[in-house]
């Protein structure tokens, strides 16, 4: 049985869909959010959606946040990205100590966090910290971030047996240089450029080590944070895409009811190809969807319950997530086909949903590999992600 979502954030998703639509070619344009959606999304709370409300937060149902960020993405990619992605890093300050978490929200619910998480900065141990050096890329929202979180490899003394640890570290935004590297295809709004740190010394309560296993801060108590982190990624990550491509759906049926083709003697939509592929880009992005919300749900109704996650169960996730990005990529290009050329002038909404779908589609938690962590840990073999078990 799929989850109850609050109606009333979905509204205020919906409401704001003017001021999105207002200023998606500035984003566009300018390769980062513009300052009217990103006040938008403020002001309606929606960055609260994953922070805990004795933190001031809404601490909402994960399908709740996974349908408002579809419903921001199908106006622009980029504002459901800058939504989505900041969420996930406030998800992951229940691993905080509590004076860490209590001083990244010392001046209220609405920040925004920029983080990434693949390529690890350079730490050094030192009293009472890290020292962070280095340079890391795909910091999504850097520009307009409070606070930057990274992952970070401590370094271990070479006359040890030690094996190094990896920390995520959350730091001021204005401890770091960003440099301008968003230079790309799609998702062009998202300002995910590298972002370079020098000597910052960051407390060891803004820290926490990279392993599965953790006890949530006493902010974090609620079946939200029970929630393993592949599910709270999983309302986020894909979500962008299945509002892409919903978007890409809706525009090409509505096209199909005006266009002849050239060289043809009648309508698009009396052409039994356009038909086929309309009913099968339907029905991949209906069922990729469904099999993502329902797993979600089955999952948070395990965290409501006070339940634990098994390996397994982690991977059914991840394969959800990883079929739902599958399913919006495939929709999307079906869409186009059936516009033909189209789809690919500029001034057409679908030229935008191909080249956001082709750009998300590698994202590491996603991308065409995660099936195989899937079927690594159903046949027993070690994951080659191992974030899967986190």
């Amino acid at each position: 049985m799929r989850s109850e979502a609050d109606t009333s954030l979905i509204d205020a998703a919906r409401e704001i869909a003017p001021i999105i639509q207002k200023h998606t070619g500035e984003a566009e344009r300018e390769r980062r959010l513009s300052r009217p959606v990103l006040n938008a999304l403020r002001e309606k709370g929606l960055l609260r959606m994953f922070t805990p409300r004795s933190l001031g937060g809404l601490e909402t149902d994960p399908i709740t946040r996974a349908l408002v960020v579809e419903e921001i993405s199908r106006h622009d990619s980029a504002a459901g990205w800058t939504l989505e992605n900041p969420l996930d890093w406030a998800f992951f300050c229940a691993r905080l100590p509590n004076e860490g978490a209590e001083e990244i929200y010392s001046r209220g619910a609405d920040i925004l966090i920029a983080a990434q998480f693949g390529r690890p900065l350079n730490a050094t141990s030192t009293e009472g910290g890290y020292r962070i050096s280095g340079r890391a890329p795909f910091v999504s929202n850097c520009y307009d971030a409070d606070w930057i979180s990274s992952t970070a490899l401590v370094d271990v003394d070479q006359h040890s047996e030690g094996e190094p640890v990896t920390v995520m570290v959350y730091f001021p935004r204005e401890d770091c240089e960003i440099i301008d590297t968003w230079d790309v295809m799609g998702m062009r709004g998202t300002g995910s450029n590298d972002i370079s740190v020098t000597d910052v010394y960051v407390p060891k309560s803004r820290t926490f080590p990279m392993v599965p296993e953790f006890e949530p801060g006493s902010h974090y108590q609620g079946p939200l944070y029970r929630l393993p982190f592949v599910g709270a990624a999983a309302t986020g990550i894909p979500t962008p895409m299945l509002g892409v491509a919903r978007r890409a759906v809706d525009e090409v049926t509505d096209l199909a009811l005006t266009k002849t083709p050239v060289a043809s003697s009648g309508p698009l939509k009396e052409r039994s190809s356009a038909q086929v592929q309309l009913g099968k880009a339907e029905a991949v992005l209906r069922s990729g969807r469904s099999l993502l919300l329902d797993t979600v749900s089955e999952a948070w109704q395990r965290s409501v319950d006070g339940g634990t996650h098994s390996l397994k169960q982690k991977a059914d996730i991840l394969l959800a997530m990883t079929h739902a990005m599958s399913s919006a990529v495939q929709a999307v290009e079906l869409a186009c086909s059936i516009a033909g050329t189209t789809a690919f002038r500029a001034t057409s909404p679908l030229e935008r949903c191909f080249r956001d779908v082709q750009t998300m589609k590698h994202h590491v938690f996603a991308s065409e590999a995660r099936y195989g962590t899937f079927g690594q840990v159903y046949l027993g073999v070690p994951p080659d992600f191992p974030v899967v078990a986190f």
